[in-house]
C-alpha cells in the first residue's frame, strides 16, 4: 500500500481539475482506511476478547489476538558483536544460557535468571564489558557446557577448558598487568568445574585457589579495591573443594570475621544438643556437640521470626550463620577423613547436617548439585555403617538420616533410593517408627528441625511412602 501520492501541477488553477481532484480524494480515502486498519490491529494486540455466560457470568471462552509470525532469523554473531570484540561467537553461549540445567551451575559465583540473563551475585563490575576478557568468556562457556551435559565432561568442555587455561596463563604471565575482576571470576569458575568433574586432581584446585588468594593480596597492596563478593566466592570455592574432593583448606571462617557469630544471650535456652543425638553424642568430638547446639539455635531463630505474619526469611540475615556452621562442618569432615577410625555414621551425620543447614535458606542458589551430593553421601555412608554393625546404631537416627536424604534431595532418583532403603532394606528396623505422621514428626523434632523450612518437605516425602494415608 503506497503511503504518498504526488500530484504534479504547473499552474495553481490546475489543482481544480476534476481528474486531479479525484486522484487526491481516492488517496485520502485509502490512507484513512489504512490508518483505521492499523489502529484496529493494535487494539486487537493490546486487548483480550472474551465471551461471558449469560447465566453464571463466568468466562466460557477466551481468544487472544493473532500473533504475528516472526520473519527474521536469530541474530548472527556479526549483529550481536558488530565490532568483533568478543573472543568467540556468542551464539553457542546464548544457547547454553537458555538450557534448563544451567540455572545454578555457577554457585557461588553466578546464577542464570528466569530471562536467561547471567547474574553475577554482588559483582556488578563483572557484567560491564567483561565478556571481552577471553578467560571469562571461555570459563563461562565451560561451566555452562558441563551443566548442559549433566555434569559429564565432553569434547566441548575440554575445548573450553583448554581455551580458559591458555587465556589465564597468558594473563597471569604478564607481571605488569594487574588481573581484572573478570579474570579472578574466571579462575573461580574454573575451580567450580574442577571439583564437579570426577578424576580431577585436588592439586590443580589448590593451585587455582592459591592463585586467586595471591591476586587478591596483590590488588590490596596496590590499593585496588575488590568487591567483597570476590572474597566470599573464594571462601565458598575453597570450602566446597574440601567438601567434595578433600583438598586442604586454605581459608577458614576465622579469616572472615563476619562469619563468626556470637551466641545470643537472650536465646541461650535454644543452644542445646537435640535429644535424638544424645545417644551418640558421648562418642563424638566436643566441637561436633557445640555445632549441634548452634544449628539447633539457628533453626529456632528461623521458626521464631518466620512464623505466620512474621518476617520473610529473605529479610532475615542468616546467611552468615549458615556459613559459620557449614565451615566448621567441613573442618570436622576433613579431620574425620584423615583419621583411620571407622566413622561412617558420624560422617553421615555431618553430611546430613550440612544439607539441613544449606536448605534453611538458599536465596538464589536453589540448585541440585550440593543437595544431591549430600544426600547421596548420606545414603552410602548409612549403608556401609549398618552393614558393618547392623545392631549398633539406633533405628531412630538411621531413619532420620534416610528421611533427610529423601525429603531434602531435589532429584527423583535420589528420593527413590532413600524410599527403597526405608521400605525394604531397613523395613524390619524402622517400619513401626514412621507409620503415623504425628508421632513420627515428634521423632524428627528430636533431631534437627525447622517447622518453617522442613515440615512440608518431610511431609510430602512421608506421603509418597504412605499413599492414601492421612497425615
Amino acid at each position: 500500500m503506497e503511503q504518498f501520492q504526488f500530484v504534479t501541477v504547473s499552474h495553481p488553477d490546475q489543482i481544480k481539475d476534476k481528474g486531479k481532484q479525484n486522484t487526491i480524494r481516492r488517496h485520502a480515502i485509502r490512507s484513512s482506511l489504512k490508518k483505521n486498519r492499523d489502529d484496529a490491529e493494535k487494539r486487537r494486540e493490546n486487548f483480550v476478547e472474551v465471551e461471558v455466560s449469560a447465566k453464571g457470568h463466568g468466562l466460557i471462552k477466551k481468544r487472544t489476538g493473532m500473533e504475528k509470525e516472526s520473519v527474521g532469523t536469530s541474530p548472527s554473531a556479526a549483529r550481536v558483536d558488530p565490532f568483533d570484540t568478543l573472543p568467540g561467537s556468542p551464539d553457542p553461549l546464548r544457547v547454553l544460557v537458555g538450557h534448563k540445567s544451567v540455572r545454578q551451575v555457577g554457585e557461588p559465583v553466578f546464577c542464570v535468571g528466569d530471562a536467561g540473563l547471567v547474574f553475577f551475585q554482588g559483582m556488578e563490575t563483572v557484567s560491564r564489558g567483561a565478556f571481552t576478557d577471553p578467560a571469562l568468556f571461555h570459563a563461562l562457556s565451560l561451566i555452562l557446557s558441563l551443566a548442559a551435559n549433566n555434569n559429564i565432561p565432553n569434547l566441548e568442555c575440554l575445548k573450553y577448558r583448554g581455551e580458559t587455561l591458555k587465556s589465564l596463563t597468558e594473563r597471569m604471565a604478564d607481571l605488569k598487568m594487574v588481573p581484572a575482576v573478570s579474570t579472578l571470576t574466571a579462575i573461580l569458575l574454573l575451580i567450580g568445574y574442577e571439583y564437579r568433574v570426577d578424576g580431577t586432581t585436588s592439586k590443580s584446585i589448590a593451585l587455582h585457589i592459591r592463585a586467586v588468594d595471591e591476586v587478591i593480596r596483590m590488588n590490596r597492596e596496590a590499593n585496588i579495591e575488590l568487591s567483597d563478593a570476590i572474597r566470599r566466592a573464594l571462601f565458598w570455592q575453597d570450602l566446597y573443594s574440601c567438601f567434595f574432593v578433600s583438598t586442604t583448606r586454605l581459608l577458614s571462617h576465622e579469616n572472615y570475621p563476619e562469619f563468626c557469630w556470637a551466641r545470643d544471650p537472650d536465646r541461650i535456652y535454644s543452644y542445646v544438643v537435640p535429644l535424638g543425638f544424645r545417644s551418640i553424642s558421648r562418642t563424638l568430638p566436643p566441637d561436633f556437640q557445640v555445632l549441634l547446639e548452634d544449628l539447633n539455635a539457628l533453626c529456632s531463630l528461623v521458626d521464631f521470626n518466620c512464623g505466620p505474619g512474621g518476617t520473610p526469611i529473605n529479610k532475615l540475615p542468616i546467611d552468615n550463620g549458615q556459613a559459620w556452621i557449614e565451615s566448621r562442618l567441613v573442618n570436622l569432615l576433613y579431620d574425620s577423613r584423615k583419621s583411620r577410625e571407622e566413622s561412617n555414621l558420624y560422617e553421615a551425620c555431618i553430611f546430613a547436617l550440612f544439607l539441613c543447614t544449606y536448605k534453611l535458606y538458599t536465596g538464589i542458589w536453589e540448585g541440585c548439585f550440593i543437595p544431591e551430593f549430600c544426600a547421596s553421601q548420606v545414603l552410602g555412608l548409612v549403608s556401609r555403617a549398618t552393614s558393618i554393625s547392623p545392631a549398633k546404631h539406633s533405628p531412630e537416627i538411621v531413619l532420620w538420616l534416610l528421611f533427610v536424604s529423601g525429603a531434602l534431595a531435589e532429584r527423583s532418583r535420589t528420593k527413590l533410593r532413600a524410599s527403597v532403603l526405608i521400605l525394604s532394606l531397613y523395613r524390619e528396623r524402622v517400619e513401626q517408627l514412621h507409620q503415623d505422621w504425628k508421632q513420627f514428626k515428634e521423632t524428627l523434632k528430636s533431631f534437627i528441625w525447622s517447622e518453617y523450612t522442613m515440615e512440608q518437605k518431610f511431609l510430602r516425602f512421608w506421603e509418597e511412602l504412605h499413599p492414601g494415608q492421612e497425615s
